[in-house]
């Protein structure tokens, strides 16, 4: 047996059940179990990862499909009864080009995603140049003036009805529509004024310097006959100024003739000193006329007289005293004493007359 105090190399081999001994491959346990430890680590962090990018690209999705349900809904449209509709591409990948035109009432439909539709009035529009604030297009007191031939300054008060020629509305809106925003009511409005109201003060100035004064105050056929070349050069200059007939008159529907704006003188006034000197002359002439009238019957009234005067004489003047006794208007009369005619007198007191004078 041996003195040395270690244990054998056989014995330190052998553990107490018999078995040999587990040894750590590559270090020592403690190494060992940091470095599973740091591999079990990295495992986690790359599947983690993995699952982070995919949340967060569902997320974008969700959010870029939340994003694009309002820009669906807004895309689908349908037209009020007295509104017409005419669509234009408007995508991000899409030219700005007409697409169609949507009749009034139209039903629910998908227009497109980002494409615009542009709404214009169907039915008959009213321009009106009035004193009232209240029924103007413009807001305040407003009217056209324009010097008659004898240069007076006339006031107008005026109306006119038409509506917007649809079989050249894709024309219109893209020469004047898109220039004046006229799809809003402001741009619509804005239209009205700089077109409608330059031709409406230069026609009417020009025809009234056809006309003195006392034509248009005081004649209803000169007026009409005004306004009747007013209307007809109206619809003539528009389409000079605007290149194209885009405003017909209210009689106009889809696929017809484009007949002209209707225009309405509604009311004339001048100013008051003429407006008095003219009353006054007008009532000069109405006592002239009175006058007139009564030297006529003056003199018609002589004729009768002697007409009547030459009728009695050829039956006498025994005729006459005749007729006014027996009327009982004379009671009493003179007869010259050559006079054989025998009258009877009636009696006041109902009694028989007396006979026999002469």
């Amino acid at each position: 047996m041996s003195d040395d105090p270690r244990p054998s190399e056989s014995s330190e081999n052998v553990d107490s059940l018999g078995a040999a001994p587990t040894r750590m491959v590559g270090g020592t346990g403690k190494s060992q179990s940091a470095r599973v430890r740091k591999k079990l680590r990295r495992q986690g962090s790359g599947s983690g990862g993995r699952s982070t990018i995919r949340n967060i690209a569902i997320v974008i999705v969700l959010v870029i499909g939340l994003a694009f349900v309002p820009a669906v809904f807004s895309s689908l449209k349908k037209t009020p009864s007295n509104m017409v509709g005419i669509s234009y591409g408007g995508g991000p990948l899409e030219a700005a080009r007409f697409q169609r035109i949507v009749q009034p009432s139209s039903p629910l439909f998908f227009n497109g995603l980002f494409d615009p539709l542009y709404l214009y009035p169907a039915d008959t529009q009213t321009y009106i140049v009035s004193r009232s604030s209240a029924q103007g297009a413009v807001q305040g007191v407003d009217s056209i003036s324009s010097p008659s031939r004898d240069r007076v300054e006339i006031e107008y008060q005026i109306a006119v009805y038409f509506k917007l020629n649809l079989d050249r509305l894709q024309a219109f809106h893209e020469q004047l529509g898109l220039q004046f925003q006229a799809y809003t009511p402001a741009g619509w409005n804005r239209l009205i004024q700089d077109t409608f109201r330059q031709q409406i003060e230069n026609t009417l100035q020009e025809n009234t310097r056809r006309f003195d004064v006392s034509q248009i105050y005081g004649n209803a056929a000169d007026l009409v006959a005004l306004q009747t070349d007013v209307e007809k050069q109206l619809s003539e200059r528009l389409t000079g100024a605007l290149g194209q007939a885009f405003f017909c008159g209210p009689v106009y529907g889809r696929g017809q003739a484009c007949t002209p704006p209707t225009f309405i003188i509604k009311a004339v006034e001048i100013p008051e000193d003429v407006a008095a000197a003219y009353q006054e002359n007008e009532t000069s002439l109405i006592k002239v006329k009175t006058n007139e009238n009564e030297i006529a019957q003056r003199e018609a009234q002589s004729r009768s007289i002697l007409a009547l005067n030459e009728g009695l004489s050829q039956g006498g003047m025994n005729y006459v005293l005749l007729r006014g006794i027996e009327s009982g208007k004379i009671d009493f009369w003179v007869l010259p004493s050559d006079s054989s005619v025998t009258l009877e007198a009636p009696d006041p007191s109902g009694e028989t007359p007396n006979t026999g004078a002469k």
